[in-house]
């Protein structure tokens, strides 16, 4: 097996449930690893949820990392695209990469810009996603064939149904006949996660699913 050569963290983490690296943890993660003589990356797909969850720039949160990257789409509501930023030197050989493996685009000054309207127009309203899966999180943990769920501090929701419960594949077929899509994580865990195209209505209907097949 080759010697490792990067240690990369995952800001939020999917399935923690969207929790949020601690700022402290991140800087100790980066120094042990850089006086390992190991690279640092953040996987930051859903960095700008711990941005607006937590009140600390995105900057500060990747001080510590070679290179990091962001999402355009998932909370940002973007159509496709993502932004990898590190030195100028790694920059210029992810683009020859990039170019190799056929990643060019034409005609990608509109995905372009549907990036920068949603960094300049989503970022603020993440705290509407994180406030709808903190309503699903306290409703789901109250129902009676619910046997946990993940604490919820940014837009993902993870939960296990009980024994007597039913299982992953009967909710989200409940779910799905109601136009409501969850996702399974194992047989009897399942995870939601809000964003810019669920509303307060939606997650109504979300939650009288839930109600009558986990209360």
């Amino acid at each position: 097996m080759p010697p490792s050569r990067l240690v990369s963290i995952e800001q939020t983490a999917n399935l923690g449930g969207g929790a949020i690296w601690p700022l402290d943890v991140i800087d100790e993660v980066a120094e042990v690893a850089h006086e390992a003589g190991l690279v640092t990356h953040m996987d930051g797909a859903r960095l700008l949820n711990a941005v607006v969850a937590t009140g600390i720039s995105a900057a500060r949160m990747a001080e510590g990392m070679d290179s990091v990257w962001i999402d355009l789409t998932k909370g940002l509501g973007a159509g496709v695209g993502a932004v990898l930023a590190g030195e100028q030197d790694f920059i210029d050989r992810a683009w020859r990469w990039k170019q190799q493996w056929g990643g060019a685009m034409r005609q990608s000054g509109i995905l372009s810009a549907m990036g920068l309207y949603a960094l300049d127009h989503h970022v603020d309203r993440m705290a509407d996603d994180h406030a709808r899966a903190a309503r699903i999180g306290t409703a789901l943990a109250g129902m009676a064939r619910v046997e946990s769920v993940l604490p919820v501090e940014t837009n993902i929701v993870i939960f296990r149904m009980a024994p007597d419960g039913p299982g992953s594949a009967e909710l989200i077929e409940t779910a799905r006949e109601a136009e409501v899509l969850i996702s399974p994580r194992d047989e009897r865990t399942c995870r939601v996660v809000t964003h810019l195209d669920v509303d307060d209505d939606d997650v109504d209907v979300l939650l009288e699913v839930m109600a009558s097949a986990l209360d």
